[in-house]
């Protein structure tokens, strides 16, 4: 899956600059909204006001992340099926889709401050503070589960928060895919392919840069950008993984460039008596 998710980048680079467009929109909004706003307003303001600020600035980054995604996600569909796509392919949909965007922001939020909160609460003590990752662990990696194919529904059929997640449930639940698996792999190999090779290169930057300030700066500059690099693609990559999985999961439609036996070998079957 990882292979032919790069087959398509590959094919139709322009993917890869809605993770940039979305880097790039969060910068300006902390640099020309949330933080200068954010600081003055809650330097004197009470807490509980501090705290609603600090949620706005947290909406408005969940709010332009999610966003991005959705334009991705409908690109990488557009793109599965053959296409050149550009970033207004994928924008026009998620322009569409801005109602629905905000509403499932709003939930992503809710449901992040809910499990740091709890996380919080319960870390009263080095034993609190074990139970609290634990919990918060298995919490975090069953909203991960449930809301898998969360975006691709938001992206390919407009659907709304409540029927977005209860249909990547239904999905899960029917299949109990291996998609978590399958995006963790892809993160793995672009980890081992590329991060890691960029952390190598930074970090001999950091060992050379007292003999030769020059030579190690360079270094420490290939290596800061090999590792940005490697994200954007990394989470293009997750996405058209998504989006493929998604499309063979809800109408048994094989993308051209996959193969049905990977697709199909991508789901775990739902075992009897099991979800």
């Amino acid at each position: 899956m990882a292979k032919e998710s790069w087959a398509v980048l590959r094919n139709d680079r322009s993917l890869t600059l809605f993770p940039v467009v979305s880097a790039f929109a969060m910068l300006a909004a902390v640099l020309l909204l949330v933080g200068p706003g954010v600081v003055v307003l809650a330097v004197d303001a009470p807490a509980p006001v501090a705290y609603v600020l600090w949620a706005i600035a947290l909406y408005i980054l969940t709010f332009i992340g999610i966003y991005c995604n959705v334009a991705l996600s409908a690109a990488a569909s557009h793109s599965l099926d053959g296409n050149d796509t550009s970033l207004s392919d994928g924008f026009s949909v998620a322009r569409q889709r801005t109602g629905v965007i905000a509403k499932w922001a709003a939930v992503s939020l809710v449901v992040g401050l809910l499990l740091n909160a709890l996380e919080a609460a319960l870390a009263q003590s080095p034993i609190g503070r074990i139970v609290a990752g634990i919990i918060s662990g298995l919490l975090g990696a069953a909203w991960s589960i449930v809301t898998f194919f969360v975006v691709p529904s938001l992206a390919l059929e407009g659907l709304a928060p409540k029927a977005a997640l209860e249909r990547s449930g239904r999905l899960i639940k029917e299949r109990w895919g291996e998609g978590l698996i399958g995006s963790g792999s892809i993160m793995g190999i672009v980890f081992l392919a590329l991060i890691l090779p960029s952390v190598a290169i930074g970090a001999l930057g950091v060992y050379t840069v007292d003999s030769s300030a020059a030579l190690g700066g360079l270094l420490i500059a290939v290596g800061v950008v090999g590792v940005i690099a490697a994200l954007l693609i990394g989470s293009t990559l997750n996405a058209i993984f998504r989006v493929a999985l998604f499309r063979y999961a809800t109408d048994g439609a094989v993308a051209p460039g996959f193969d049905r036996d990977s697709l199909e070998n991508a789901f775990r079957p739902k075992r009897r008596g099991r979800i």
